[in-house]
């Protein structure tokens, strides 16, 4: 029931990106656009036998693809026209706002669930999310699959067919539903007696969350604030609205793209390769750094970049519980940030790569790949290694000059679980 949940509140953010490009359009520049559309004879169009009806159904079906999208499916759109050839393209990137709706109704609706009615074990949760998972998986790909746009016209020789249905998809969206209902049923659960052991494993992802958190949403609004006033400044009002409304579309993207950047060692990088002359592009193999940006962007990020490690690590050292004498327990405090850091850099690697292939039959190829650097996770393994070091031999000197309103929140689960023993 939850994992449904999950994948209908992905619809209700799918249906949010549509209104925000459709809104985008509304509001865009973009001269007459009146008018029907002709064929090359002259005639207007309209697809032959069922045609029409696949045709609405694909537009009902737009959420289900961008759902499908958003849990790593590939968008792919096939063209034949028939004794002229034919042309693929591929489009491969999350819609992160979808993504992240559906991640995160599944991980608190499963951590409620348990907290009220106890429901799981571990190796029931674990089954429970698994099996719900699969559920939803199965769906979601016949549904992708049923729903694709496809138009086929006899008169012209032409069949257009767009969908996002695949095995990507399907292990996607099982992984997206069933990992974080499982977790949620974890975080939900009443800890044993040997939890404090590895309790910063646990912490360390929600704090490595915050870091990425507390550096981009300022960046970022600076970064659209001041792109904002610029566009002004320069004559281009009119331009400013279209950038907010789609704000759906691509500011989480942007946002996730903003913690790479602001390890200050992560570029951009952007690939373009194969016949992309003949498409009037020029081939580029770039890398895009944080003083690449405008000014108000990169010189805040440059300050705040080097705040938030002393920031986070203050957070990190009040009432944190070092268990002393145990191997394992040591062991564990020391590995949970970098730990933690290196992988949530993998995960935001996933996130954040874009690809897109086109082929075009006699005319050649285009491959175009963007993303975060791939020495990320290395970079933020030691990232998490500093803020473990300024947790343990530089916050505890300044713990006692920072008021607890600030940092007590981080562990107020830890703390209410050790005042009930």
């Amino acid at each position: 029931m939850v994992g449904a949940l999950a994948y209908v509140i992905a619809l209700g953010a799918a249906l949010l990106v549509i209104v925000s490009a459709i809104a985008v359009v509304l509001t865009l520049d973009t001269g007459d656009l009146a008018g029907g559309t002709t064929s090359p004879t002259g005639g207007a169009t309209a697809p032959s036998g069922d045609g029409g009806w696949r045709a609405i159904v694909g537009l009902v079906g737009i959420p289900f693809q961008l759902v499908s999208l958003a849990s790593f499916g590939s968008y792919d759109i096939e063209l034949s026209l028939g004794f002229l050839g034919g042309a693929t393209m591929s489009w491969r990137g999350l819609p992160l706002l979808i993504t992240v709706a559906m991640v995160a109704t599944a991980f608190f609706a499963a951590r409620l669930v348990q907290r009220r009615w106890s429901s799981n074990g571990a190796l029931g949760a674990l089954l429970w999310s698994g099996f719900s998972g699969l559920a939803v998986a199965i769906f979601a790909v016949i549904a992708t699959r049923v729903t694709a746009f496809a138009i086929e016209d006899d008169s012209l020789g032409m069949a257009l067919s767009m969908h996002s249905a695949g095995a990507d998809m399907f292990f996607g969206t099982w992984a997206l539903i069933a990992l974080p209902l499982f977790l949620g049923h974890v975080a939900g659960s009443e800890k044993p007696a040997w939890w404090p052991l590895v309790a910063d494993l646990a912490a360390a992802p929600r704090l490595a969350l915050l870091h990425a958190l507390a550096f981009a949403i300022p960046v970022g609004v600076l970064i659209v604030v001041g792109g904002a006033i610029a566009m002004i400044i320069d004559g281009e009002a009119r331009s400013v609205l279209p950038l907010l409304l789609s704000l759906p579309i691509w500011g989480l993207t942007g946002l996730a793209l903003l913690p790479g950047l602001g390890m200050l060692s992560v570029p951009v990088h952007m690939n373009l390769q194969g016949n992309v002359e003949d498409f009037g592009l020029e081939r580029s193999n770039e890398f895009l750094w944080f003083f690449d940006l405008p000014w108000y962007g990169w010189i805040p990020m440059v300050l705040i970049a080097l705040l938030m490690p002393a920031a986070v690590a203050l957070l990190w050292n009040r009432d944190r519980e070092l268990v002393k004498g145990n191997i394992l327990a040591q062991a564990a405090s020391w590995a949970a940030l970098p730990l933690a850091y290196f992988g949530g850099s993998v995960i935001l690697l996933a996130l954040v790569w874009t690809s897109t292939q086109a082929r075009m039959g006699m005319m050649g190829n285009v491959v175009v790949d963007v993303g975060l650097a791939l020495w990320m996770p290395l970079v933020a393994f030691f990232l998490g290694l500093l803020v473990e070091v300024l947790a343990r031999f530089g916050a505890p000197f300044v713990d006692r000059f920072v008021p607890g309103v600030l940092v007590n929140w981080f562990r107020r689960s830890a703390r209410a679980r050790r005042a009930s023993d």
